[in-house]
């Protein structure tokens, strides 16, 4: 059996799987996260160490067979590690706002950005921003959760290329830890961990694993980000097809041969089996949907508020609503006293839709031609999914696609290697 874990902004989840990747047993654990009034948004160390502990203990770990553990994560939280592994600060999220002010420098100081990062430019969520603000100590060492983690459990101190691409502190183009943007945060390679290729073992479970249920001598796969993992999932790479997920964000993602050219409003890098993917972002999701059904509309639950949103006309009966989500922010025009909870509801699911297909248009990131699953916790919503896919005019399919899966699929081809 395979332990996959997904490390993400919200939560943790853990899952085990047989070797046809049904799922036995699973669990979360919620994280805590510390915000403070100048943007700070930070994650105390036992915060993350409780909500590990929780998703394992919900998936019983102990209780089954496993024989190898995969790990797959949101791309930019990290703490500053000392040599022994242990984290000497709070683990920073790309929720934290604090590093705008170094983002714009670093604008300045890598002009060439795009031609080696993920990203087309620098973003104060990025790990190179929040390094560049923080200056850290000679003796610390920045590591991703999943580093962090691979270093409890095993000793060994690697990222693969598909998060470390993400960080603006790898070279997508030199295939390395990238020396300008080291420079512009005083860091030297030797504190950086080893980059992997995505889906390869990246170590082996010691006594470091013991406490959390798993045996010594167990490989632990580097899975990459969870958008990977979940095209991974979805096996995009063998059909051609392009995933979109409608979840916390709206996210279409395809799979190329070759390393797709830095393009504004696209994502790119490193995909497993030696392949590259390309994603296309738009703002908002669920995210603003989980505001939409408590706030706006005090549903109870997900199937409520759609429910309540199919009940109003497709023309909101005049209500419009127009988001600017890239500033958290939004709009409605042609409010009337007739207007009722249902017509908001569905103004901005109608937007949010119109802006994903609007997207998805303008990045070319879906030939004609291919495919068009769909994936996430909107996918399970036949009125959203229908919304997209009149916006899209294509048919799209519901597929299942999620990270742990993907992760999970990555361990088991090694172990049939």
């Amino acid at each position: 059996m395979i332990l996959a874990i997904d490390l993400g902004s919200t939560s943790f989840k853990a899952a085990v799987f047989d070797h046809r990747l049904r799922p036995v047993a699973g669990g979360s654990g919620l994280l805590k996260y510390e915000f403070d009034s100048q943007g700070g948004a930070t994650l105390a160390p036992r915060s993350v160490d409780a909500a590990l502990r929780e998703a394992l203990a919900e998936a019983r770990v102990s209780e089954h067979p496993v024989r190898s553990v995969a790990i797959t994560s949101q791309a930019q939280t990290f703490a500053l590690l000392d040599a022994r592994g242990r984290p000497q600060t709070p683990f920073f999220s790309w929720l934290d706002t604090r590093s705008r002010r170094a983002c714009e420098s670093l604008r300045k100081a890598l002009p060439g950005f795009r031609q080696h990062c993920s990203f087309p430019e620098p973003e104060p969520g990025l790990q190179v921003c929040q390094l560049r603000r923080l200056r850290p100590p000679r003796l610390l060492s920045p590591a991703l959760l999943p580093t962090w983690l691979l270093r409890l459990w095993t000793g060994s101190f690697a990222t693969d290329a598909n998060l470390a691409a993400m960080s603006g502190l790898y070279s997508l183009k030199h295939e390395r830890w990238w020396d300008d943007a080291l420079d512009a945060c005083r860091l030297r390679p030797a504190r950086l961990p080893e980059v992997l290729p995505v889906g390869t073992v990246a170590g082996l479970t010691n006594r470091g694993a013991h406490r959390s249920g798993l045996p010594a001598g167990l490989p632990v796969v580097l899975a990459g980000n969870d958008q990977t993992a979940g095209a991974f999932a979805a096996g995009i790479e063998q059909t051609g097809a392009v995933l979109l997920t409608l979840g916390t964000a709206m996210v279409a993602c395809a799979c190329r041969t070759a390393m797709p050219r830095a393009r504004a409003g696209c994502v790119r890098g490193p995909y497993p089996d030696g392949r590259f993917y390309r994603l296309a972002v738009a703002a908002g999701g669920g995210s603003v949907v989980n505001w939409g059904e408590t706030v706006l509309a005090g549903c109870a639950t997900d199937e409520e508020f759609f429910r309540q949103a199919a009940s109003s006309p497709p023309d909101c009966n005049g209500l419009v609503f127009e988001p600017h989500l890239d500033a958290a922010r939004g709009a409605w025009r042609n409010v009337g006293l007739h207007h009722a909870p249902a017509d908001f509801a569905r103004s901005m699911l109608e937007a949010l839709t119109a802006q994903f297909a609007a997207t998805i248009r303008k990045t070319g990131i879906a030939p004609a031609a291919a495919p068009l699953l769909v994936a996430g916790g909107g996918s399970r919503q036949p009125f959203w999914v229908g919304l997209l896919a009149r916006a899209l005019d294509r048919p799209l399919r519901a597929t299942r696609a999620s990270p742990l899966r993907g992760a999970a699929r990555m361990a088991r081809a090694l172990q049939s290697a």
